[in-house]
């Protein structure tokens, strides 16, 4: 009788990585929306600026971060524990671009 031995698997690192550096212009959103509102000392065309570019590259940014995840979690290659970090990354890049966009409605 031989013994069946199953690989585990605990690559799925730089998927990560590159997952949360994908959501990053989300986080920059959300801070220049916070800014925006409470009158932070910068120049508001300048944070307006900011704003709109990072919730562009922030929409885009989280439809990478779904793809890439579902990719992985129907690939099976990469651990169970890195899918679920990069769907917890994705959802938490959506609900800042939900949460900036509701905190200061662009006037255009």
């Amino acid at each position: 009788m031989s013994v069946i031995v199953q690989e585990r698997r605990v690559g799925g690192g730089g998927k990560l990585a590159i997952s949360l550096l994908m959501i990053a212009p989300a986080a920059l959103a959300w801070f220049a929306s916070a800014a925006i509102v409470h009158q932070a000392d910068f120049p508001a065309s300048a944070l307006w600026f900011v704003y709109e570019t990072s919730m562009l590259l922030g929409c885009i940014g989280v439809l990478v971060v779904g793809a890439l995840t579902v990719s992985a979690a129907v690939g099976r290659e990469t651990g169970r524990v890195f899918v679920w970090l990069m769907g917890m990354a994705g959802a938490g890049g959506a609900s800042l671009l939900w949460y900036a966009a509701h905190i200061y409605r662009s006037p255009w």
